[in-house]
């Protein structure tokens, strides 16, 4: 059998919106409020990146540049974040996401990081699936605006509103002036004042609330008058524009950001709309779709993932206070947009649903409820005091051209140029020292002095002088035993100038860098199934030779020429009077009724598996100490593994505040156990039934791996089990080579998109031609295509290549085993 044939895959951000969104939690109980996070759905694993790798998403760069923020913004400032339930990995998650995007750590030994219950100590709750994620996404959004701040991360008991509100009143007692809820309950209650408003009222504090994620309409606690209520936008990248980003209310589906007039919260003074005698929401507003996050707690906790709602907007705003500063003592941040008259983008266009008002649902020039007065320009709007502007050009020193994408600034305050190389800076009245003017390639201007009164308006020019370049040379192969070259992108991590790109046939690369410093190359293939690389070079007076070897990812297995090799065992707990051999069951001392394998309750298997299977009963017994079991498996050995895998078929009832259900791993012989996969909401009603796969990568090159099915309850509802496999992935080379090439229009020259090219010899040997809009060199209609060559190392045939309204064409290609041959066609049309 032949295998199959690849096409050429589009990048990660190609088409960021087409999943459709998913809230982690379900609608709250009464007197609860759901957490306000969003993720794109049915996204695959991703545990692993290179070092330099982009995930999918919007990382820390492209919201700093969005929002002119500074890149090591946030030192002096703690930021809290107030969340209900734990989330026993989110200091594990927290480092990944920071270190892959190269911020600094931030954790507990560093005292960057710290976890506390609402109380104050570390008696954390019990975890929840829902809840996890949003947490996830709350520290990676304060580390993507604010890398230099610390970290505060409140966990209450539950999502009881009492609770939230006094994880508030904790995180400020602990010295955060700055504090993130990302939670709601819908509409404006004549009780919300009373019963809660005081823990969200602290005079020097910016206490910022999502707005919610329903479209038009309230949510609590957003609507107290004192807080600052955060709506959300599309963020799309548009270099073509001076700012480089456009923005419009986000929606997508059935969310958009909520907004309303408050029949039941006085109107703050400083809030000026004519058309709501209460308050307004929202206040100002930020990105709310299409963020990188990193979160592997529970069934969902994937890696990374796409992720949105106004949970993204929340803490980004209260990040952005904190670069700002401290507020002033007795005063309300949510006052001070505004006061401040500049540093805001207004937002202008979209709809968040109808409404009799019609700002107060549709964006608009100056303040509307979607959007507020906008998203931040900076940091002017976010701080108390009178401020002036300084505007002015950058240029090169040489040719006078403009600098684009220059940063202009000192300390917290900075500013990018446009394509005419013009900034506008919006600082503290007073005395700036320390200005400079900074480009990629170019040497940082000398520091200039600047002086603003309140309401003055200073021009600064700069004239940058560009610094000398050496050459980068390199060629992008498979790493993973065929050696063929591939066609990959080469980014420089950190520069704004565009990657390049190898040669399809070839592997090759050049790029050239300025010289004397140290940069790290990002390499991100564009054959589906290789994993990307990065690598750090040092630019001095001589050309660089940087060589990729990409490896073929065995858990996607998609890696055109590869065979996919699994080896394990099942185990199919066919005993019904014990464990099976190698298996054993631990129960801690007090409790009783842990793992069974006799169906005691005569609940017969509804795992999907058949005959005998393990079961834990919670509601088969007394209340009181109930189970805390361990059903662990035996050694499995994965030394010689590229990766591994769990596979197995369960049913359970969901019970998150009586049970904990989790796989979790040791390589330690039990010291020390991470947790694989915890359990979900099964809905209610029948138990849920699911089969189960769950990624062992980390765990490949171990000698010594252990799994347990680990169930903690009082009082809840039962887990089964069956069919557990366990076993390695490995892939293996099949004999053959790849062809690459263009199929053009004959009469035009045009690349044809959506072309087929196929192997006759093999049914499954076809590959589908793909645009190249950021390669010109190469240009659209580019294919890539396996081809087999069993039983000798080069072999002559014939390839044919079909297009909708053209001719076919077949051309001879002599096919090189582990090497690439280039065939490009031309069809006539007709």
């Amino acid at each position: 059998m032949a295998p199959a044939a690849s096409a050429l895959s589009a990048p990660a951000d190609a088409a960021p919106t087409r999943a459709a969104l998913e809230p982690l939690c379900g609608s709250p109980g009464e007197n609860e409020a759901a957490c306000l996070a969003l993720r794109a759905a049915g996204q695959a694993p991703m545990l692993r990146l290179a070092a330099a790798a982009t995930p999918p998403g919007l990382g820390p760069k492209d919201i700093q540049s969005a929002y002119s923020l500074p890149a090591d913004g946030g030192a002096g400032q703690t930021i809290a974040i107030v969340d209900a339930y734990d989330n026993p990995n989110a200091e594990a998650d927290l480092a990944v996401y920071r270190a892959q995007y190269g911020l600094p750590p931030c954790t507990t030994a560093n005292g960057c990081f710290k976890k506390v219950d609402q109380r104050g100590g570390t008696d954390y709750p019990q975890t929840d699936n829902s809840w996890a994620g949003e947490i996830a996404l709350d520290l990676d959004m304060v580390s993507a605006a604010a890398p230099g701040a610390h970290i505060l991360l409140i966990e209450t008991d539950n999502a009881g509103l009492e609770n939230l509100a006094a994880g508030v009143d904790r995180a400020v007692a602990l010295g955060a002036r700055f504090v993130s809820n990302s939670y709601g309950r819908s509409g404006d209650l004549e009780s919300d004042l009373a019963t809660y408003g005081a823990h969200y009222d602290h005079p020097g504090v910016a206490v910022v609330v999502a707005s919610g994620d329903y479209r038009y309409g309230l949510q609590f606690p957003s609507t107290l008058p004192f807080v600052t209520a955060v709506g959300g936008t599309n963020l799309t990248p548009a270099p073509d524009t001076s700012r480089g980003w456009t923005e419009s209310v986000w929606t997508r589906g059935n969310y958009g950001p909520g907004s309303g007039c408050a029949q039941f919260q006085a109107r703050p003074e400083y809030q000026k709309d004519t058309g709501c005698t209460g308050r307004s929401v929202a206040d100002v507003s930020a990105v709310a779709d299409n963020v990188a996050v990193y979160h592997t707690y529970g069934s969902e906790g994937i890696g990374w993932q796409r992720y949105g709602g106004t949970s993204v907007s929340a803490p980004l705003i209260a990040s952005v206070y904190a670069l700002a500063g401290s507020p002033r003592p007795g005063t309300r941040p949510a006052a001070y947009p505004y006061a401040a008259g500049s540093g805001l983008n207004d937002i202008t266009s979209g709809t968040n649903g109808p409404c009799d008002t019609d700002y107060l649902c549709t964006a608009g020039p100056g303040y509307d409820g979607p959007t507020g007065l906008g998203t931040p320009a900076g940091l002017a709007a976010f701080r108390s005091g009178p401020h002036g502007t300084l505007t002015g050009t950058v240029k090169d020193a040489a040719t006078g051209k403009p600098v684009a994408r220059a940063t202009v600034g000192a300390g917290l305050d900075v500013a990018t140029t446009d394509d005419r190389g013009v900034y506008k800076l919006d600082l503290p009245a007073g005395t700036t020292d320390s200005l400079t003017a900074r480009a990629f390639g170019y040497t940082t201007s000398a520091p200039a002095r600047i002086s603003l009164s309140d309401g003055q308006s200073v021009t600064r020019n700069f004239r940058l002088d560009a610094i000398k370049r050496k050459k980068i040379r390199g060629t992008v192969e498979d790493g993973s035993g065929h050696g063929w070259p591939l066609y990959a992108r080469v980014a420089v991590n950190g520069s704004p100038e565009a990657p390049v790109w190898t040669d399809p046939a070839t592997g090759r690369y050049e790029l050239s860098l300025p010289m004397g410093a140290a940069y790290t190359l990002d390499v991100t293939p564009d054959l589906p199934g290789y994993e990307p690389a990065e690598r750090e070079v040092t630019v001095g007076n001589r050309t660089v030779t940087a060589d990729f070897g990409l490896t073929a990812d065995p858990d996607t297995a998609k890696a055109a020429g590869y065979t996919l090799r699994r080896d394990g065992s099942t185990e199919t707990f066919d005993s019904a009077t014990s464990a099976p051999q190698g298996w054993s069951v631990a129960n801690a001392p007090g409790t009783h009724n842990g793992w069974q394998f006799d169906d005691p309750t005569q609940r017969g298997n509804g795992t999907g598996g058949s005959g005998s299977f393990a079961v834990v009963e919670s509601d088969n017994g007394s209340i009181g100490p109930h189970q805390n079991s361990e059903l662990i498996s035996p050694v499995y050995d994965f030394s010689g593994a590229q990766s591994a895998e769990l596979e197995f078929k369960t049913a359970y009832l969901y019970s998150p505040s009586n049970q904990r259900m989790s796989v979790d791993v040791t390589t330690d012989g039990g010291t020390t156990w991470e947790t694989a996969w915890a359990s979900s909401p099964s809905g209610g009603g029948p138990a849920e039934r699911r089969t189960v796969h769950v990624g062992l990568r980390a765990y490949a090159g171990e000698a010594a791996v252990q799994l347990r099915f680990h169930f903690v309850a009082d009082w809840g509802y039962f887990w089964s089990v069956d069919d557990v496999y366990v076993g390695t992935r490995n892939l293996a080379p099949v004999p053959g080579g790849l062809a690459v090439g263009t199929v053009r229009d004959r009469a035009t020259g045009a690349g044809l998109t959506g072309a087929t090219v196929a192997d006759p010899r093999y049914p499954a040997a076809v590959a589908l031609t793909v645009a190249t809009p950021d390669d010109p060199e190469t240009g659209d209609g580019l294919y890539t295509l396996f081809v087999a060559t069993p039983g000798k190392a080069t072999g002559k045939v014939t390839l044919r290549a079909s297009a909708p309204g053209h001719a076919d064409a077949e051309s001879k290609a002599e096919v090189r085993r582990d090497d690439v041959v280039r065939q490009n066609f031309r069809l006539t049309p007709g």
